[in-house]
């Protein structure tokens, strides 16, 4: 593979005399890890680039630094290069992202490479690694290095970063006890200004900030044992350059995976003298504070209940073809997400599909996609929900697709292994002829199953299921993406206030009159020592759980109560998750759609480990045969 076939267009391009302050507030604004100089607006002649590492020298708003007082020149990539050997080149010299030039004698620009691009186009290709396990990779030597105590002044982080290059520092409560809390990595300084070591003020300089001030809390951990696979999909979607590797037992810290050990899985294999470990199976694990998740399998993801029951293994009996819609609304690849926003809107769908210029699909946005899109990347009160990125940047490419007589259950699995929201059922020709969303799986669930299970035999229990109205709007978009939940229960410890729900999400202003939206808290203080409360200190805060919440004090559902009727509730109040509370009051948890759908892929999982057909033919073969027999 080659250095043009996965080059992307960069999104931020300077000049040399561009101030050093303006390409950080760019890269900041398109969320781009490089920044390519190129000669003047006449031509496209490449002089150099910033990548994150460089673009944070700045320590303050006020800077006479130039792009070319700070930009690299070396390593580049040209179109011709095989990627291993860009590969290479990056690693030595610890650059996460080069540009792409035409030859060394006609340096014009072609694009931009990340390590991260580099992966994502190894895992579209099919390839598959040659370390299977984090394990094999991951950074184990000089640990210490590669760690940060919250309370560590931010400077001694940025000097690492800045001076050594480092990937990442992976925050933990204490050396002593190395519980992973966060990680900071460049991307960190870029995106706030909380930790600039100067300022202009009367008072002179600022106290030094304290890495809490910073750091990205409750990333996702994994094991030795975790799939590269996993951590690949990861750290490519959100641009992590860092994540802790932890031991399942104890919690602790024992190595660093970073994107370039990722990289190096697929294209070298393990490092000298790794062995795999011996395969277990993988299961949640807690990442205080906030209840964060570590790493959900799909296997544990689909055992994610309350109280387990003996799986029924009889299948519904409908078929795709059955349940499937003839058409969805439709956009462009070209659009942007503020269209799709209309389109949804216009035509009351959660679902749009995405169309090139010939008519072929090429993905489908969601209101989850858009979710994911808006809030993962960054959190929500950092990103303009109608900044024009174009459709390609929110689409989920990864449909399945099934033939006309797949049942329901199998059209579960494939939805919930593949945490998509719509599934293709296409004909003998492979063309279209019908489409499935979540929506339909729970409709059919509705008609068909009610007594077939109670609200606690599906239900997302409340150590998962449940955020505190004033935990950050990022927190809850984060645990929802990671549990693959639609719906939170908001409790404040006293009440159910509502739920947080992903239908909803998409369409919430998170814009002002002044721009971003915030919340401004007021307090009155003593201006001196001793004196009475006349000055007002204004804090402003980012956007909250309580914010978005929508409210249902009084709805929710018993653990002992039909599934059906949980879905009825949803249906009457358009949320996609209800509270459930037991009979003395308490909250356990929510029940959402998504519980739903993987309540019936636990029937077609059962049906494959036993051999039994998943089809709704074969399935009517199998039991006439057996009462013939």
């Amino acid at each position: 593979m080659k250095a043009w076939e996965i080059a992307r267009k960069p999104k931020v391009v300077v000049y040399p005399g561009d101030p050093l302050t303006y390409v950080r507030a760019m890269m900041r604004r398109e969320e781009e890890p490089i920044a390519v100089v190129v000669e003047s607006e006449k031509s496209e002649k490449v002089v150099g680039y910033i990548t994150w590492n460089e673009v944070i020298q700045v320590t303050s708003h006020y800077s006479h630094l130039r792009a070319k007082d700070a930009m690299l020149d070396y390593p580049v990539a040209f179109k011709d290069d095989d990627i291993g050997d860009v590969y290479k080149r990056m690693v030595e010299e610890k650059v996460y992202a080069v540009p792409v030039l035409e030859s060394r004698d006609n340096p014009n620009l072609v694009g931009v490479v990340t390590v991260a691009d580099i992966v994502r186009a190894l895992r579209r290709a099919g390839f598959k690694p040659m370390a299977e396990t984090v394990a094999e990779v991951m950074t184990v030597e000089d640990l210490d290095r590669y760690l940060a105590e919250p309370g560590e002044r931010i400077d001694r982080v940025w000097s690492d970063l800045v001076y050594r290059r480092m990937p990442g520092k992976i925050v933990v409560r204490s050396r002593e006890e190395p519980v992973p809390w966060g990680v900071v990595s460049p991307r960190e300084f870029v995106s706030t200004s909380r930790w600039f070591f100067h300022r202009e003020s009367e008072r002179g300089l600022k106290t030094v900030a304290k890495v809490r001030r910073i750091m990205l809390r409750g990333v996702p951990v994994a094991t030795p044992e975790t799939p590269i696979e996993y951590v690949a999909d990861v750290m490519a979607e959100h641009d992590y350059t860092v994540l802790p590797v932890i031991d399942e037992k104890e919690g602790r810290v024992v190595g660093v995976v970073t994107i370039f050990d990722v990289a190096r899985a697929y294209i070298e294999g393990a490092k000298p003298g790794r062995v795999r470990p011996v395969a277990r199976p993988v299961v949640p694990i807690e990442v205080k504070p906030e209840e964060r998740v570590a790493y959900v399998s799909t296997e544990s993801m689909l055992q994610q209940v309350m109280v387990e029951r003996p799986q029924p293994v009889e299948i519904a009996g409908l078929t795709a073809s059955e349940i499937a819609r003839s058409e969805l609304p439709a956009i462009t690849v070209n659009d942007s997400i503020e269209h799709a926003r209309g389109v949804m809107l216009r035509y009351r769908s959660n679902y749009v599909l995405v169309v090139d210029e010939d008519g072929n699909i090429k993905g489908v946005v969601s209101k989850w996609s858009m979710l994911k899109a808006i809030g993962l990347r960054g959190p929500l009160w950092r990103r303009r929900v109608y900044d024009k990125f174009f459709i390609d940047f929110v689409m989920d490419t990864n449909i399945e697709r099934v033939k006309p007589d797949a049942s329901i259950e199998e059209v579960a699995l494939k939805m919930a292994s593949s945490r998509s929201e719509v599934v293709i059922v296409e004909g003998d020709d492979g063309k279209p002829i019908g489409f499935i969303t979540k929506d339909d799986l729970v409709e059919a669930y509705k008609r068909l199953m009610a007594g077939r299970s109670k609200v606690e035999n599906i239900m997302t229990p409340g150590r998962i299921g449940i955020v505190h109205p004033h935990h950050s709007l990022y927190h809850a978009v984060n645990k929802m993406h990671n549990f693959y939940l639609d719906a939170l229960t908001v409790y404040d410890g006293r009440e159910v206030i509502g739920v947080v729900s992903a239908n909803r999400l998409p369409f919430v202003a998170y814009e002002d009159a002044m721009g971003r939206k915030s919340r401004r808290l007021i307090w009155v203080r003593k201006l001196v020592k001793g004196s009475a409360r006349r000055g007002r200190y204004v804090k402003v805060l980012p956007l909250l759980v309580l914010d978005v919440t929508t409210e249902l004090r009084e709805v929710y559902v018993s653990p002992d109560d039909d599934v059906v009727k949980a879905i009825e509730l949803m249906e009457k109040y358009n949320v996609d998750g209800i509270p459930v509370v037991d009979k003395d009051g308490r909250v356990m948890g929510v029940v959402t759609k998504t519980d739903v759908v993987r309540e019936l892929a636990r029937t077609a999982k059962i049906r494959i480990e036993r051999g039994l057909p998943t089809r709704v033919g074969e399935s009517r073969r199998e039991g006439e045969a057996a009462k013939a027999g």
